[in-house]
């Protein structure tokens, strides 16, 4: 039963991986969300034996049926990863370990299980659609977002989180962000980082995780920039988008936030 389980998350996370290329480039287009999915290129309605995840991708090589244009690699590349974290989430819950049948059914009628679950991947979800977006265009998507807000407010709310703290994380969040993009006159950061920090701090309501969240994206920030300059002659004021980055330490403190706090503070 586990391993079914498992294979179910992992096909629910290629379905909503197919779902989220889809979202952003409607996004980026400004396209309803309710029109079938057409190939950017003639523009030919897709049929639903040619949008399955991952297998319609193979059995095409790579090309449309119709114009024999290439499909871009970061379709399938996002419903794999999307169908891998999925399964991480899964496990996370867990504590990384493959449960046991008894566990799933104990976590089946759980209401904790439910809300932390669909939770992580609600951030498994936005966060990989903010790196895809901010990644082909530079840009951060506001209606993603403020949607994205709601829904993790409600989550808080329902997690019990204390009102003063998701106050405090959000004040922090958007302040970190904004302080920023005033003194770079909006050269260092875009105006839609101050949104994503707002973003941040409702997904982290827990201080200390918010700043490791953000810690972790400059990080990884630096040290792509580091690469990028010994590698590819780029400069120091080659701008490179921050979401991106801001995606990475989401995630990575949604799986790791705990452990990570732990070997810092030894507590």
């Amino acid at each position: 039963m586990n391993i079914l389980i498992l294979a179910f998350v992992f096909i629910f996370g290629l379905l909503l991986g197919s779902f989220l290329n889809c979202l952003v480039w409607r996004l980026y287009k400004e396209e309803s969300l309710l029109n079938r999915s057409y190939c950017p290129h003639c523009r030919h309605k897709i049929s639903w034996y040619d949008n399955v995840p991952l297998l319609s991708f193979l059995i095409l090589r790579g090309r449309c049926r119709h114009c024999r244009k290439k499909i871009s690699w970061q379709y399938p590349i996002i419903e794999f990863i999307c169908g891998l974290l999925f399964v991480a989430a899964f496990l996370h819950y867990f504590n990384w370990s493959i449960p046991t049948d008894i566990m799933i059914l104990s976590a089946w009628f759980s209401k904790n299980f439910w809300l932390v679950f669909c939770r992580d991947l609600l951030i498994i979800f936005i966060m990989v659609a903010v790196f895809i977006y901010d990644l082909r265009w530079f840009l951060i998507s506001v209606n993603l977002i403020v949607t994205a807000a709601i829904l993790f407010l409600a989550f808080d709310i329902f997690l019990g989180f204390n009102y003063l703290n998701i106050i405090i994380a959000l004040i922090i969040g958007v302040a970190f962000f904004g302080v920023q993009f005033l003194a770079t006159r909006g050269r260092g950061i875009g105006e839609g980082d101050i949104w994503l920090g707002g973003l941040m701090a409702l997904i982290f309501p827990q201080l200390d995780k918010l700043l490791l969240a953000i810690f972790c994206s400059y990080i990884i920030g630096a040290a792509v920039g580091i690469i990028l300059i010994i590698f590819k002659g780029k400069e120091m004021k080659t701008k490179l988008p921050l979401g991106v980055f801001l995606a990475f330490g989401a995630i990575i403190t949604s799986f790791f936030g705990e452990k990570l706090l732990n070997l810092f503070f030894a507590r």
